[in-house]
């Protein structure tokens, strides 16, 4: 039940209170309902807000459609939009699919109202939004996974000619301005970005970051299939480092079906490629001398993963069909020329900032985060009862924030809600 009616600035008790309509939030609360748990979402958009508003017309989810388990509405219910266990969602789709959970799970749901600030008072917390005042022991923190986007100070050094946005903000070619375009990150966004703007006719420049190339499929089976098989979903925190953790995200695509996304195929399509981004100066950006050495990094990536594909094979006594991933010559440090510095307008007129994201849990008024600025939790629990996440990156496992292990986090919070409140 959506409900989206300006509410008072009363004071209302509540047992739950649940932040953000995501899938995070949703899972959380089909738990919650499961064991009768009295609870609310606020949203400060629509259901789904992070997907309508900070995705590209042209996304597709990067993992396959066998790999949405939501509790109850997951591929092979009736409720999943496709019979193809190996699509992929579009950016449309997805936002439907949550949207029929949100009304599958049946909660409130209270739209347009954002969470100002959360602070405790005694053993209950006090969480102030646009539009009222609630109580509550319990809140569970859904806000989204990747927090506030992140572009590097230096872009203020950019002459005000320049129109610039974060990754989060592009839909398509049409919002830029007229003339070439600069894509800063060759990550999962930044390479897609660079694809979809290359495929629009753009004429495009991509600052290649430190990042790996991911197969799409290899010996017969998608990449998410072996990464499942393999555990690769299942791995804790306490299994990776930190830095393992936080390495920029490889490139694939799940667009048109599902291909791989190779910088040195989209060069000969006429993409552009610099290293990455050192400094910005009026209308000129200086790169860092790395281009080869990036271009490497990704297609070692490919290379060293497809090993372990291969050593995994071997221990199960699976037999595939022949396949192998071999050096791409076209990285030849003889050939890969990157320039050192480049200027900008009238030739280049718009730059991308595919630069990530970082937390911002500054409006909770509790000592919350660590040196990083990430949530002090354990698999969604904090030092402060009562206080939990959901759905962040590697909040337990590398598939927290994914469709593929959200639901067992859920699972797993409202368990232990229920074990350590009575609650009517």
């Amino acid at each position: 039940m959506i409900l989206n009616d300006l509410a008072s600035k009363q004071k209302t008790n509540l047992p739950v209170i649940i932040i953000g309509a995501g899938v995070a939030g949703l899972c959380a609360s089909y738990y919650l309902t499961k064991k009768n748990i009295s609870h609310i979402i606020l949203e400060r958009g629509e259901v789904a807000n992070t997907w309508i508003n900070e995705r590209w017309d042209n996304f597709s989810l990067v993992n396959p459609n066998w790999a949405i388990k939501i509790p109850e509405f997951g591929f092979g219910t009736k409720f999943f939009p496709s019979k193809n266990p190996d699509g992929f969602l579009n950016k449309s789709q997805t936002i439907e699919y949550l949207k029929s959970f949100g009304g599958f799970v049946g909660s409130k749901i209270y739209t347009n109202e954002n969470v100002d600030a959360v602070t405790k008072e005694k053993e209950s917390y006090k969480i102030v939004t646009s539009k009222r005042v609630i109580r509550s022991d319990i809140v569970i923190v859904a806000s989204g996974a990747f927090g506030n986007s992140y572009i590097p100070k230096i872009n203020s050094d950019l002459s005000n000619n320049i129109f610039q946005i974060h990754s989060a903000e592009y839909k398509n070619h049409k919002q830029l301005s007229e003339g070439g375009v600069l894509v800063v990150g060759s990550g999962q966004s930044g390479a897609q970005i660079a694809e979809d703007l290359i495929e629009s006719g753009k004429e495009v420049w991509l600052a290649v970051s430190k990042c790996g190339r991911r197969l799409r499929k290899y010996k017969g089976k998608d990449s998410s299939w072996w990464n499942y098989k393999m555990g690769l979903f299942d791995k804790t925190v306490d299994e990776v480092p930190f830095n393992d953790r936080w390495k920029c995200s490889p490139h694939t695509s799940g667009g048109r079906g599902g291909h791989d996304i190779n910088l040195m195929d989209l060069y000969e399509k006429g993409l552009n490629l610099c290293g990455s981004v050192y400094s910005c100066s009026d209308n000129k950006v200086i790169f860092n001398d790395d281009l080869y050495e990036n271009l490497k990094f990704s297609d070692d990536f490919a290379i060293n993963w497809s090993k372990r594909v291969d050593d995994f094979i071997i221990r199960e006594n699976m037999v595939t069909p022949p396949s192998s991933v071999i050096r791409d010559k076209r990285i030849n440090k003889g050939n890969i020329n990157s320039v050192p510095e480049m200027t900008l307008s009238p030739s280049i007129s718009s730059v991308i900032w595919a630069t990530g994201f970082r937390y911002n849990f500054d409006w909770i008024k509790l000592e919350l985060t660590d040196k990083n600025g990430h949530p002090i939790q354990r698999r969604g629990v904090t030092r402060h009862n009562g206080l939990y996440f959901m759905g962040l990156q590697w909040m337990h496992t590398s598939k927290s924030a994914q469709f593929i292990g959200v639901g067992e986090d859920a699972e797993f919070i409202v368990n232990d809600i229920r074990s350590k409140y009575i609650i009517d």
